[in-house]
């Protein structure tokens, strides 16, 4: 005997397959297969488009146990499992199949498996559309009726209440409801406060003397509702939450994508002032994004010659029970040194004499590039010869898996011949590379350590930059540099004959 556990799951839309008729249809699938049902997961009015699902996580939470009593997974259709595509496959590939388990949709007949796996990719495939295509008319009707002056979902702000109003349709035999903001009993309180922060009155100050009791992050959920206060309907000013942040890596979108609809309910406060405390959220937000501590340029690649890290700490850099260095003292030394390396006829030769040896052309390159030419001109010709026997046999299946096993074959070879061409291009551009050429490379290099801002300059630094010993006794420092963070790991040269050929050493500090 088969055992089987049902995962049945039911979204928002009205049109949708029950819990229990989903239930019913896998019961009698099972009854007719031969499989015993020994549980059920469920997950009743959720949306598919992600795996955030109580009933999903029990099921993939089941599926992981050592002790699990079953083998296959019953479910309606493969938009149960997800709308989302990737999901569907993380679930089915890195989940199910590993541990031996298989997943059986109803929807699907019962046939080899290439013919199976190519209709469950056009059944997802659907389902991702079905979802983007809802979401777009859920969208569009929500700011729609943003337009119209209606709410678009929510509760009501505070210091108002929601007013549910007939608008003379009828669905199911029922009148249709939407509803508008109407003002509430501690609307005088969100005047006063909202009125104090658009005079320019400290929060926690404004907050005590209006009588509003609420914390810090409420408070600012409130003044960024301030075109609300002012009597104006505004949408789709959140950004979408994309796994653990939000898409564009802020909460609110930018104002030109906000929907606002003027004059539907009564106003708190006047445009001007909420304009003002709009503005004051921007300057606030903007000074946030600033950090005042202090960027040490060289963290993570300063260290004694016994290769403990130097730390950056109040404008010094110190070692765990060791002297302290000023950092500017240290960071200007090593930028200047740098500078001077960078800007040097002598580096420019070697680097070039570097790249000129590094990229000599490999002997057999043309040969193979040759052999995949004619690889790929045979498996096509091969193509060509079966779809034509498609138009004169009854039965295609097996053509049609052979073509695919052969356009996919065909991909391969076509990656790597994109490859070598794509080598044999570099290393042309790269062999005819002169000291000019270098010169201004190095000189952008140069160009940006003279960079004012400290995030930039770090950044170029570790570019450049193996690492940097500073002795804690003698205050001697030695840079050891990288060629160009494009070569090969490991690839090096060894400037006046340094004995090290990793590196080339100067003294920056005495």
């Amino acid at each position: 005997m088969i055992r089987a556990v049902l995962y049945l799951r039911s979204s928002k839309d009205r049109a949708d397959v029950s819990i229990d008729a989903q239930r019913r249809a896998l019961q009698e699938m099972a009854s007719t297969r031969g499989f015993a049902i020994v549980g059920e997961f469920a997950d009743a009015v959720e949306s598919g488009k992600d795996d955030d699902r109580h009933g999903f996580k029990a099921l993939i939470a089941e599926l992981r146990l050592s002790t699990r009593q079953w083998d296959h997974v019953l479910a309606l259709d493969t938009a149960r499992i997800a709308r989302r595509r990737a999901i569907s496959i993380i679930f089915e590939e890195h989940e199910c199949k590993r541990r031996g388990v298989k997943v059986i949709y109803r929807s699907l007949p019962e046939s080899d498996p290439i013919t199976e796996m190519l209709l469950k990719s056009i059944l997802q495939a659907m389902d991702e559309w079905h979802s983007l295509t809802s979401k777009v008319k859920g969208l569009s009707g929500m700011a729609e009726n943003v337009r119209q002056g209606w709410r678009a979902g929510g509760r009501a702000p505070r210091g108002y209440v929601l007013q549910s109003v007939e608008t003379g349709a009828v669905r199911d035999g029922s009148p249709v409801t939407k509803t508008r903001l109407a003002v509430g009993s501690d609307a005088p309180v969100m005047r006063k406060y909202l009125k104090a922060r658009a005079n320019g009155i400290q929060r926690t100050r404004a907050a005590r003397e209006s009588g509003l009791d609420a914390a810090t992050t409420s408070l600012i959920d409130i003044e960024r509702n301030a075109l609300t206060y002012a009597g104006h309907t505004v949408w789709n000013r959140h950004a979408e939450r994309d796994g653990e942040g939000y898409i564009g890596g802020s909460k609110m979108r930018p104002r030109s994508e906000w929907i606002i609809q003027r004059e539907t309910h009564e106003a708190l406060i006047s445009d001007t002032d909420a304009e003002v405390i709009l503005a004051a959220l921007d300057a606030g937000k903007r000074r946030a994004g600033k950090t005042n501590s202090r960027v040490y340029l060289l963290s993570g690649i300063l260290a004694t010659p016994d290769g403990v890290m130097w730390n950056g700490d109040s404008g010094f850099y110190r070692i765990p029970k060791g002297p302290r260095i000023a950092a500017e003292s240290v960071e200007r030394g090593v930028v200047e040194q740098v500078i001077t390396r960078f800007s040097s006829d002598e580096l420019a030769q070697e680097i070039a004499n570097h790249y000129r040896k590094l990229l000599e052309p490999a002997k057999d390159a043309g040969h193979e590039t040759a052999n995949l030419r004619r690889k790929i001109a045979d498996i096509e010709k091969r193509i060509g010869k079966l779809t034509t026997l498609l138009s004169e046999t009854t039965a295609p299946e097996a053509l049609l898996r052979q073509i695919e096993a052969l356009e996919a074959e065909r991909e391969i070879v076509i990656c790597s011949l994109n490859g070598l061409t794509a080598d044999a291009t570099v290393a042309r551009t790269m062999r005819n590379i002169n000291v000019e050429d270098v010169k201004r490379m190095l000189a952008r290099v140069a160009e940006d350590l003279n960079a004012a801002c400290p995030e930039s300059l770090r950044d170029t630094l570790r570019q450049v930059i193996e690492g940097v010993k500073l002795d804690p006794l003698t205050f001697d420092a030695a840079i050891t540099y990288r060629i160009d963070p494009a070569v090969k790991a490991g690839s090096c040269w060894r400037p006046h004959g340094d004995s090290n050929p990793g590196s080339h050493r100067e003294r920056v500090l005495s």
